[in-house]
């Protein structure tokens, strides 16, 4: 069971709906949740506190939970480039309001969701030229609510996905049947690489690969409690 999600960074915690229903799947037999964001995998873990989930974290540069750990370690020898690129941001930055910057294990994430539309353009155009001139080995990626710099290697949350779902195979567990529930436009590679694999689900906007869409956050979570209950009931009658 796969849950990948990018969780409002300005929440505290978890709505109670999907907290029960994550706790549900986990200790569902044969069930495994993974949540896949751009956060670090350990504020992840302590927001979300659902032992026994898989958290992956940076854009998927990270995982760990239910006995599996892996980091990039392509991703974790740029580390040593973060405080140079954070000082640099925060100076070309520093006079568009509503600017958030957070600087992450793997990256640096400029919070948009308070800044005027019209000049996030002008974000990414900085972020572009501090990644030529001081940080080569990143790239910018930009979602509706954030410009992130992220290490430049051939891993996403596609590939960070399919990884943990091996990991399954490897235990000698089979091949899993895959639900996927993602909901910002930087899931689309996570979407496009799993929609193969299982049933899959967008969220906000009906992409034009999605069979199967939900309208907003609030109708992700209805659906999310259904499947938990669903995986429940069908685990009692096998």
């Amino acid at each position: 069971m796969f849950v990948p999600s990018v969780p409002d960074p300005r929440c505290s915690g978890l709505p109670l709906l999907v907290r029960g229903a994550l706790v549900a799947l986990v200790t569902t037999p044969a069930t495994r949740v993974v949540v896949i964001s751009g956060e670090d995998a350990c504020d992840l873990e302590i927001r979300i506190n659902v032992p026994g989930v898989v958290y992956a974290g940076c854009r998927g540069l990270q995982i760990h939970g239910a006995g599996i750990a892996f980091s990039h370690p392509a991703a974790v020898r740029l580390r040593e480039t973060l405080p140079l690129l954070t000082q640099k941001l925060s100076e070309r930055l520093a006079a568009v309001p509503g600017v958030q910057m957070e600087t992450k294990e793997l990256g640096v994430t400029i919070h948009t969701c308070r800044v005027d539309p019209s000049t996030v353009p002008v974000i990414v155009a900085e972020a572009e030229e501090l990644r030529r001139t001081v940080a080569a080995g990143f790239k910018v990626c930009r979602s509706e609510s954030a410009v992130d710099l992220v290490p430049d290697v051939d891993w996403g949350k596609d590939s960070s996905a399919l990884w943990v779902l091996e990991q399954w195979v490897q235990e000698g567990r089979g091949q899993p049947a895959v639900v996927y529930l993602g909901d910002d436009d930087a899931d689309e590679e996570a979407y496009v690489a799993l929609r193969e694999r299982g049933y899959a689900v967008h969220v906000g906007r009906p992409a034009a690969a999605a069979p199967h869409w939900v309208i907003d956050r609030a109708a992700a979570i209805d659906l999310l409690a259904q499947i938990a209950f669903a995986w429940r009931v069908h685990s009692v009658d096998s």
